[in-house]
């Protein structure tokens, strides 16, 4: 006689994933900012980041509302000028020289020379990112010089700023690296703070 056979249990399913909205929203901002700077809008799609994300395409959607308004959100908070400004302003000409060619940030995060520079071909998003860099960069930088023609002294100086980030790290100018980066920064450091009044 066959001796029976207890029924085997199968084993119970792993527990669904847990939704989590402020995460999930993180992880496609994350994506996004990657793919922004390092492509142009244009060649950007909101698959591609949903993949690097891991989600589902249509999340991007229920989240930012779509590309733009994804686009929008990546660059809010992108020019802070606390994040570029940090010394007084006696010595702000040659320190955020300095500061701008260093290594450029490692790769990961936002890149604001790089969308800046991605941005002028498409005028549309060429002027979100324009309101945006003068919001949170100029105007701010015009509130602290102060006086007479703060924002065009401010404007100068974010054109110093955006100029040697572009040769330095845009096309990559040997010039302006090792002995170079010291003359750099007592030549356009003495003409940034002459715009400081």
């Amino acid at each position: 006689m066959k001796k029976k056979t207890a029924a085997r249990k199968a084993p119970a399913p792993p527990p669904a994933p847990t939704r989590n909205a402020v995460n999930t929203r993180e992880r496609i901002l994350a994506a996004a900012r990657i793919r922004f700077s390092s492509q142009s809008y244009e060649t950007v799609g909101t698959r591609e980041i949903a993949g690097d994300a891991g989600v589902d395409a249509a999340l991007v959607n229920r989240y930012f509302g779509g590309k733009e308004k994804l686009f929008e959100e990546v660059i809010t908070g992108g020019f802070l000028i606390d994040e570029q400004v940090t010394t007084d302003m006696a010595a702000l000409g040659e320190n955020l020289v300095l500061q701008i060619l260093e290594a450029p940030r490692k790769a990961g995060g936002f890149n604001g020379l790089s969308v800046l520079l991605r941005a002028t071909g498409n005028p549309p998003i060429a002027a979100m990112v324009a309101e945006r860099f003068h919001a949170e960069f100029v105007k701010p930088l015009a509130k602290r010089l102060g006086g007479r023609d703060a924002e065009l002294r401010a404007t100068l100086i974010a054109s110093y700023v955006i100029g040697l980030a572009t040769m330095r790290h845009g096309f990559d100018s040997a010039a302006l690296a090792g002995a170079g980066r010291k003359k750099a920064a007592t030549a356009v450091g003495e003409a940034i703070q002459a715009c400081v009044g």
